[in-house]
């Protein structure tokens, strides 16, 4: 029987058809979850459908623009980007949940978190905390190195040195941090593997 975190991710998933979306939501949905392990207290109403939905901004803004919004990016960052993206996502983010029939006040705070998850460097809560962490882990993985470090126009290890330098200031929660440095050993190991293949 599917759940209503099932039926958010089924709406989301065509807005995720861009900037390799539909590989990082999933994976971040995933890191999302084992963060609610790890922090039994965060309500997973709020943080699962911000996860899911926290980047739907972008569906529909020109590839370059896309790539304008990202911190580092080779054509110059602009933080408006950034803002356009957390704006439109917040409302698409309740939109989608209204007609889900999600709880009213529930989705104020979704949007809340969604609607500064990039450019906010504090959390509102331990919700938006676990959701920044989570969109953050992903740069940590295989998958995140592969296709973050083309964004920056970086090599494999330049890039993983940078992501490495950048934990105790991106992550807000120990756990986020204790994950990030494990997910990046991890990493390391597949790049020193003979022959590995990012594809």
């Amino acid at each position: 029987m599917s759940t209503i975190y099932d039926r958010i991710y089924a709406a989301a998933e065509p807005y995720w058809q861009t900037r390799s979306g539909e590989i990082h939501m999933p994976e971040v949905y995933a890191l999302a979850q084992e963060l609610l392990r790890r922090y039994p207290e965060a309500d997973p109403t709020l943080v699962l459908p911000a996860i899911l939905l926290h980047d739907i901004g972008y569906f529909g803004l020109p590839e370059a623009t896309q790539m304008q919004g990202l911190s580092g990016s080779p054509q110059g960052w602009n933080a408006e980007i950034t803002r356009i993206h957390e704006r439109e996502g917040a409302r698409r983010a309740r939109l989608l949940l209204g007609d889900l029939g999600y709880d009213a006040e529930k989705i104020e705070q979704i949007a809340q978190i969604i609607d500064g998850h990039d450019s906010r460097t504090e959390a509102l809560s331990l919700e938006d905390a676990l959701v920044k962490d989570a969109d953050k882990l992903w740069r940590f993985t295989a998958s995140g190195v592969r296709i973050s470090r083309r964004w920056v126009n970086q090599e494999p290890q330049p890039f993983m040195d940078y992501v490495e330098a950048k934990i105790d200031s991106w992550m807000l929660t120990a756990e986020g941090a204790a994950m990030a440095r494990a997910i990046l050993a991890a990493t390391r190991g597949h790049y020193q593997q003979e022959g590995y293949d990012e594809s």
